[in-house]
């Protein structure tokens, strides 16, 4: 049974998982825990096609995007891209227009415990999610399309 905006996957992940971060790894083992509790976990260690990627990405509630070799990626902007809620990593650097925490993502500290117990508080409100999911979307193609970027580029360097 696929629940609304067809979200068949609570949590979903594509990258590499070793040899990449430790937030990485202690994440996934929090994870794997989380689906033996039934939470639908789905994992993929390595890459996937663009339109695969962006398939799996929309069918997920939450798309897990913790620090790899940085913080700053497209990861979580591809995830509100395909109309799921990023769930991030806190990051220590200041970005260009972010993704705002409880309100188009989550945002999660790194010590143990603390992804689950966000992946738990925002599965409660899976209405609030498609919510979330909607502004993070605007969001994006507001901000951070290749044709947003170059505009505000090209505008703050002229």
């Amino acid at each position: 049974m696929v629940a609304p905006g067809g979200k068949d996957i609570d949590v979903f992940f594509a990258g590499r998982l070793k040899e990449s971060s430790s937030v990485r790894e202690r994440g996934l083992e929090e994870l794997m825990q989380l689906q033996q509790q039934g939470i639908r976990i789905d994992i993929q260690d390595g890459g996937l096609s663009a339109p695969e990627y962006l398939a799996r990405c929309a069918r997920a509630w939450l798309v897990w995007a913790p620090e790899g070799y940085g913080w700053d990626c497209f990861r979580p902007y591809e995830a509100a891209f395909a109309g799921s809620v990023p769930l991030i990593s806190r990051q220590t650097i200041e970005r260009y227009e972010p993704l705002s925490d409880n309100e188009q993502c989550f945002y999660y500290d790194v010590e143990s415990g603390q992804l689950a117990q966000t992946v738990l508080r925002a599965l409660n409100d899976r209405d609030y999610l498609l919510k979330m999911a909607e502004a993070a979307r605007e969001h994006v193609m507001r901000h951070h399309t290749p044709q947003a970027l170059a505009h505000h580029v090209v505008s703050t360097t002229l």
